[in-house]
C-alpha cells in the first residue's frame, strides 16, 4: 500500500511538470512573437514619424534598418502633443465637486 501511493504521487509529478513544461513553453514562444510584432510596429511608427517631420532620426542602422537614435525635443518640438484622456471617475468628480477638489 505505501509504494503504490509512492507511486501514484511520482506519476502526478511528472504528469504536471510535462504539463506545465508544455504550456511554458508555448506561452514563451507567444510571447515572442508578440514581442516581434510590437518591435515592427514601433519600427513603423518611427519610419512614420520621421517622414512626417515630427522626429529626426540622425543614423540608421545599415544592416538592420532600425535606427539607433532619433532626438526628440531641444530645439525640435513635437507639433502635436497627444493628451491621455481623462478616466470617467475624474470626470464624474470634477462635474460633481468643481475643478478645484
Amino acid at each position: 500500500m505505501f509504494w503504490t501511493s509512492v507511486l501514484e504521487i511520482a506519476v502526478g509529478v511528472v504528469a504536471g511538470g510535462a504539463i506545465n513544461a508544455y504550456f511554458a513553453r508555448r506561452g514563451s514562444q507567444e510571447l515572442r512573437q508578440e514581442a516581434e510584432r510590437l518591435r515592427r510596429l514601433t519600427l513603423k511608427l518611427i519610419q512614420i514619424l520621421a517622414a512626417s517631420e515630427q522626429i529626426e532620426v540622425s543614423t540608421w542602422d545599415p544592416e538592420t534598418g532600425e535606427p539607433s537614435s532619433w532626438p526628440v525635443g531641444g530645439e525640435r518640438e513635437i507639433r502635436f502633443p497627444i493628451e491621455a484622456p481623462t478616466p470617467r471617475w475624474r470626470r464624474l468628480w470634477r462635474r460633481i465637486f468643481g475643478e478645484g477638489s
